[in-house]
């Protein structure tokens, strides 16, 4: 009987666990939510260290907005989506935690191979 009780109380919690994990299907997937977002920081990075230091006379709010827009169109995701998504995931923050640790992890970037001592950038 004991034996039964814990399969029970185990495959409750499991199904729980899963459950949790499960992103209804109108959600960017945690994965896709990691590298929309991470390009969208990217871009932040790209319009704040070299457009507006090089052009002060681009509107900076319109030049985010326009760099955050190719961003979605490159990824093929509509603003109401990417919206809804991030909604989601802020009401989930135990996800969001993870798609944000996940992308402050990403080695591919060559800035953050950079700015990292001792490492160099690879040979092309």
């Amino acid at each position: 009987m004991r034996s039964l009780l814990l399969v029970l109380m185990s495959s409750i919690l499991l199904w729980g666990c899963m459950n949790d994990q499960a992103v209804p299907p109108s959600i960017l997937s945690p994965a896709k939510m990691e590298v929309v977002l991470f390009d969208m920081l990217r871009s932040g990075n790209l319009v704040n260290s070299f457009l507006l230091t090089k052009d002060s006379s681009l509107p900076k709010e319109q030049t985010h907005i326009n760099w955050l827009n190719k961003v979605l169109t490159f990824h093929k995701v509509s603003e109401q989506e990417f919206k809804q998504s991030f909604a989601y995931y802020q009401r989930h923050p135990e996800l969001l935690a993870r798609v944000m640790d996940s992308i402050s992890k990403r080695e591919e970037d060559p800035l953050i191979k950079i700015s990292k001592p001792g490492r160099t950038l690879p040979a092309e």
